[in-house]
């Protein structure tokens, strides 16, 4: 028993030591400003274009990244240049401007790193630092004090590790035909069954048990862009969302981001905003959180086989740019109305998008992949076979 307590306090003098040699690490540096960190992540970006300036700067790198999506405003369209920037919110940052200049940049599930000071972070900025962990964005001792206020050498470290992610970490190859066919789920409604259509219902208990054996079993999930990856990960699966309840965002959003799990919400865009769907605010945050991608279930949720080619063409672009306008993300992926398409349907597809998805009688073409249904009538065994 004594020499377990020795062991324990051993172990505490060591851990509190390092703590206290990180916190002093930068002492004697004075914070960057929001403004100093914004013109230091911009040296990332390889093009930059004029912005709505915000009312307290007129500075025009903060307007273009706050054009872009990369930086927000608080109340009356102010930047606050002059507060410190945290830790934190400087890495959320980071992973932005990587979004942006590196779309297809890799980030694996499998190789998800945990801080010592995990429990600091904030509820908004974890999946974004989970995610940057995966491609070595991070702090080597293990702590990151979130907190603090980054320095400049804080932050020339973190973008030396970015230009070097950038450089050498996986990317994908949207549009890219596999080998290794990853196991593809389609689902609708996560929640309890409110009507006579079961099937389209999971509930968050059977969902949360899904994913959590996935995540337990090494299963690497995969966005519709990196299907080119399942060829060299283990266990490649891609969950998607078809309609755009907006139990995707109250109930499976959550769950999804405590498994560092990704997934894609296919929406049709007349949608949005309506009551029981998804609202610009939720798919804005959704795809702004490194865990979903927010893709085209065409505009009217309608049966495009039955479609003229220029109704055909409508359905997606007016699709495209208004999901656009929401994420600031292009939109390469369709999943057709009742899985339903044709030659003409097809010939749009390959016009607008890197891939499309079909249900269960796709060609396995990469614009007609086929999905299997989550049936919320089936057990637990029943899924097991699904993704076997």
């Amino acid at each position: 028993m004594k020499k377990i307590m020795c062991i324990f306090v051993m172990f505490a003098v060591i851990f509190s030591l390092c703590t206290a040699e990180h916190i002093n690490a930068d002492e004697n540096e004075s914070p960057l400003t929001r403004l100093e960190s914004v013109h230091l992540l911009s040296q990332l970006l390889t093009h930059t274009g004029e912005g709505e300036v915000f009312a307290d700067t007129d500075d025009k790198t903060a307007a273009y990244l706050h054009k872009a999506g990369i930086i927000q405003g608080v109340g009356d369209n102010k930047f606050e240049p002059d507060k410190p920037m945290l830790v934190q919110d400087f890495l959320v940052t980071l992973k932005r401007v990587l979004e942006r200049e590196c779309p297809d940049l890799f980030y694996n599930n499998q190789k998800v790193r945990w801080y010592y000071d995990q429990n600091d972070i904030s509820e908004y900025a974890q999946s974004h630092i989970r995610f940057l962990s995966t491609v070595d964005i991070y702090d080597e001792d293990g702590f990151l004090e979130p907190l603090s206020k980054v320095t400049n050498s804080s932050a020339h470290k973190f973008l030396a590790q970015a230009g070097e992610a950038i450089k050498t970490a996986p990317k994908s190859v949207n549009g890219q035909a596999f080998k290794e066919k990853p196991t593809i789920l389609m689902y609708h409604v996560i929640d309890y069954p409110q009507n006579d259509n079961a099937y389209l219902f999971v509930t968050p208990e059977d969902f949360e048990k899904q994913i959590k054996y996935m995540y337990d079993n090494g299963y690497t999930f995969l966005f519709p862009e990196e299907l080119s990856l399942s060829d060299s990960v283990s266990n490649p699966v891609v969950i998607t969302f078809d309609d755009g309840y907006e139990q995707t965002y109250t109930n499976a959003y959550r769950i999804l981001k405590k498994y560092n799990a990704k997934a894609t919400l296919y929406i049709y865009s007349d949608i949005i905003g309506e009551e029981g769907y998804c609202n610009s605010t939720q798919i804005r945050q959704m795809s702004d959180s490194s865990v979903f991608r927010i893709y085209s279930h065409a505009k009217t949720h309608t049966d495009l086989t039955q479609k003229t080619p220029k109704q055909i063409e409508a359905e997606f672009s007016e699709s495209n740019d208004k999901i656009y306008n929401i994420t600031k993300r292009e939109v390469t992926s369709i999943a057709y109305p009742f899985g339903f398409f044709n030659e003409d349907v097809l010939f749009q597809a390959k016009r607008y998008y890197k891939n499309g998805f079909a249900v269960n009688k796709g060609r396995n073409t990469m614009h007609s992949i086929t999905r299997k249904t989550v049936d919320g009538t089936q057990g637990f065994e029943d899924f097991l076979k699904l993704i076997r």
